[in-house]
């Protein structure tokens, strides 16, 4: 980009006389070193921002690569199994990556219901005030840890109706975990409110029942007492390759490791449920990974291209030299085939990552792949990302693997680092603020060349105005002195 002038605030009769005009000025101008020094300013903004989009590229194809990367910590890639069923209006299957390859025979005896209570009707309307004072205590199905039962208390006021003491129960009935990780556990019951009875319903299934106690006013005032009826839950019963089990759930996960069977309805019919190994999801997480990579490590490359002098149209990268792209180029291209993966005997060859040709094209062995999840799902999952959680599964306390030790590099790039007192800015931000603050800079210094310019000009402009002036003041006189001149002549010669 060049250094901008124009004739503003230049006369355009400058120079009837001296014939100096608006681009000699000009001219004149672009010879001076102020107009040279913002045309070199101008040129290294142009550069700098040219260095910036090219890392605000690389930023974007950082972002989509660990986006890819990512996938590789979600359950869901892992689940490889495929199920199968003869009947999914009887039952189905699914199994996680412990789960073995089998088959089994299922037939569906007796389904597992809930427990309630049906309250008589307790007023003309679930939105009429009540006017109970006291508290409504309930027992939930389930118990503790410890098999010790569960109590709540709930307090009633003379303004509660049907529908806020349904609101009141319903406030206690699920789980909850505090920030800690701690799960605190809820009534399992859930309240409703139905053509004004109280209905009162287990959340979990089985053979239990809610427990109803409390001020006997309260419980007669809300229809749970006398009157009230009762519904015992069931479990369910079921036979499995032959031999019969019973749970108090319809979603069965603790006969086979990693085996879940859903069952959905009775019947006199066996149903035959089959998991296979299904290695689709894995695989096409792997490779996406890898072409992401490849993308990203042609972007850097061409960025870093030095170029080659003896070619006619030789031309450089945009960021050639850049240590703090080179270092990136160097770490991730060392980390993705060679990690450091705490805890497991495997490597980035072991699950078919290696590179491909001299150029560090990253590939995949799709079937080494699929061997090693074959051999052992649950340790091609842990090299890849193993996580220690809480209890509840719901806290993340530490991390580890092939694509967690990936993403803790491409972070510092995107995301800094943050610390237990202090958040650092990534790279990519601080070359970011970096480019602007030299911007900020060069714009400063044009704007100091531009007043020097200006300055120049107008000295420019009173100098030729000043020479036009005089000139044509000589020419007044000059004219005037050979009129007079002439008619002296003519006088003298009439004489």
């Amino acid at each position: 980009m060049m250094a901008v002038l124009t004739t503003d605030g230049i006369s355009s009769t400058l120079g009837q006389y001296s014939g100096i005009t608006a681009s000699d000025i000009i001219t004149l101008l672009k010879s001076s070193a102020a107009y040279q020094n913002e045309t070199d300013a101008q040129n290294k903004i142009s550069t700098i921002q040219t260095q910036e989009n090219a890392w605000n590229a690389i930023s974007t194809q950082l972002t989509l690569f660990s986006t890819k990367v990512k996938a590789l910590q979600s359950n869901d890639t892992y689940l490889t199994k495929t199920a199968t069923t003869t009947d999914s209006s009887i039952a189905t299957i699914s199994g996680t990556t412990t789960a073995q390859q089998d088959t089994y025979d299922l037939k569906v005896d007796q389904l597992a219901t809930a427990s309630s209570i049906n309250g008589t009707q307790a007023s003309n309307s679930s939105k009429t005030k009540l006017g109970l004072t006291g508290s409504l205590t309930l027992t939930s199905p389930d118990t503790d840890s410890n098999g010790n039962s569960l109590i709540f208390d709930i307090k009633l006021d003379s303004s509660d109706t049907l529908n806020t003491v349904a609101a009141k129960i319903n406030a206690l009935t699920a789980d909850s975990t505090d920030d800690d990780g701690k799960t605190t556990q809820g009534s399992h019951v859930r309240a409703s409110v139905i053509d004004n009875h109280l209905v009162l319903t287990s959340t979990t299934l089985g053979a239990k029942k809610i427990g109803v106690g409390g001020d006997a006013d309260v419980i007669n005032g809300l229809g749970l007492g006398t009157g009230a009826t009762t519904t015992s839950g069931q479990n369910s019963k079921f036979e499995l390759d032959g031999m019969t089990i019973e749970r108090d759930s319809n979603t069965i996960t603790d006969v086979v490791d990693g085996t879940t069977f859903n069952l959905n309805k009775v019947s006199d019919s066996h149903v035959t449920l089959s998991l296979t190994n299904d290695t689709s999801k894995i695989v096409s997480a792997v490779q996406d990974m890898v072409n992401s990579y490849n993308t990203l490590m042609s972007t850097i490359s061409s960025d870093l291209d030095v170029g080659d002098p003896t070619q006619s149209n030789d031309t450089t990268g945009p960021l050639v030299g850049d240590n703090e792209l080179i270092q990136l180029q160097s770490s991730l291209s060392s980390l993705v085939t060679n990690p450091t993966v705490a805890g497991s005997t495997m490597n980035a060859n072991s699950v078919g990552i290696s590179f491909v040709d001299k150029n560090g094209t990253l590939g995949l062995d799709t079937d080494k792949l699929k061997a090693a999840i074959t051999n052992d799902p649950t340790a091609v999952k842990n090299f890849f990302y193993s996580a220690k959680t809480t209890a509840s599964g719901l806290v993340t306390i530490s991390s580890s693997g092939y694509s967690q030790g990936v993403l803790d590099l491409v972070n510092k790039y995107l995301s800094g680092v943050t610390g237990a007192l202090t958040a650092n800015k990534s790279i990519i931000q601080i070359k970011t603020d970096g480019y602007q603050s030299q911007i900020k800079d060069l714009n400063s210094q044009i704007k100091d060349f531009e007043n020097t310019l200006e300055m120049q000009k107008q000295q420019y402009i009173d100098t030729f105005t000043r020479l036009d002036q005089a000139m044509m003041e000589g020419e007044s006189e000059l004219s005037y002195f050979t009129s007079s001149s002439s008619a002296l002549n003519s006088s003298s010669n009439k004489s």
